[in-house]
């Protein structure tokens, strides 16, 4: 066991992390996506990486995320991409490749952040809960309402590729309304939706006189368009339903029939999409978290304004 090394990754390990990827995942990822979602995030990344005969056998790797976390901006770390090569699982017994990684990653993002979140399978959430000792916040609930649910889209509806300078002053009054949610400024929104080289996000929202007064992003893949995020000037989230009716719009253009939503434990769109027609559904998958400050993940669990875009890094 002491010839498999664990350390920080860097960005010379990525051809390595690619190929550890494609054996355990079975899936490419390619030099741009691993650009893209690591050296490119505007908050960082970290990462651990298990190296035998100078090839890497196991990842560990967290994507930095600024929060609103009651009115104070903190760092995060949603984890993912994890993989430990087959032929190094059996090695090193209790102290396997696995443990170690967890042991030097969260030992040293413990310093500086409150808690790590990620999304697991389900044996990856087993494996998570008994060796890293993280533990599930609540299921996540899709709900999938038809297209022809809603009106027309407002006149002051529209959408394009990317956000320009009157996104920020959105952000600036949406932030307000929050007391836990990723911070959307216009750099971030622009890196998350529009630069990924291989998933396509269409931007839409509501201008009035010159201001934009409502954003969302939507991905369609098939015959359903996820509402990834969306923002509101009004703390109750009044001025959302006029907004989901251009997303409903705009997807039926794009060729899906259902727009799913995340239910979420707060932000300005709670009611407004437990008010929502159509089918409820467990995704499949809970959202998890690795502590370090109870109280910050006590808030985040009951006020997190939750949306798929904080998911579909993966």
């Amino acid at each position: 066991m002491t010839d498999v090394e664990v350390r920080p990754a860097t960005p010379a390990d990525a051809p390595g992390i690619r190929r550890l990827f494609q054996r355990v995942f079975r899936a490419e990822l390619s030099p741009e996506e691993w650009r893209w979602k690591f050296e490119q995030d505007p908050d960082g990344w970290f990462g651990i990486v298990a190296v035998l005969d100078g090839e890497v056998v196991g990842n560990y790797s967290g994507w930095g995320m600024r929060f609103v976390l009651d009115g104070e901006t903190r760092l995060l770390y949603s984890v993912g991409d994890v993989a430990t090569d087959p032929s190094v699982r059996a090695l090193g017994g209790r102290r396997g490749v696995y443990r170690r990684m967890t042991e030097a990653f969260y030992e040293e993002v413990g310093r500086e952040v409150p808690f790590c979140f990620g999304f697991p399978n389900s044996r990856a959430l087993r494996v998570s809960e008994r060796i890293v000792g993280s533990r599930t916040l609540f299921p996540i609930e899709e709900i999938r309402v038809p297209v022809g649910a809603f009106p027309a889209a407002p006149p002051d509806f529209g959408s394009g590729e990317f956000v320009g300078e009157d996104f920020d002053p959105l952000w600036d009054r949406a932030r307000t309304a929050f007391t836990c949610a990723a911070v959307r400024d216009r750099a971030r929104v622009n890196w998350r939706f529009h630069a990924r080289p291989t998933r396509y996000y269409r931007m839409l929202w509501r201008r009035r006189a010159g201001e934009m007064i409502g954003w969302a992003a939507l991905s369609v893949v098939g015959e359903n368009a996820t509402v990834a995020d969306f923002l509101a000037r009004e703390p109750d989230g009044a001025d959302l339903p006029p907004l989901f009716a251009g997303a409903a719009q705009e997807a039926r253009g794009l060729g899906a029939r259902t727009l799913v939503f995340w239910s979420t434990p707060g932000g300005p769109g709670r009611g407004v999409l437990a008010s929502l027609p159509g089918e409820r559904r467990d995704a499949g998958y809970p959202i998890i978290a690795r502590v370090f400050d109870e109280a910050s993940v006590t808030a985040f669990a009951r006020g997190v304004h939750l949306v798929p875009s904080l998911y579909d890094l993966v």
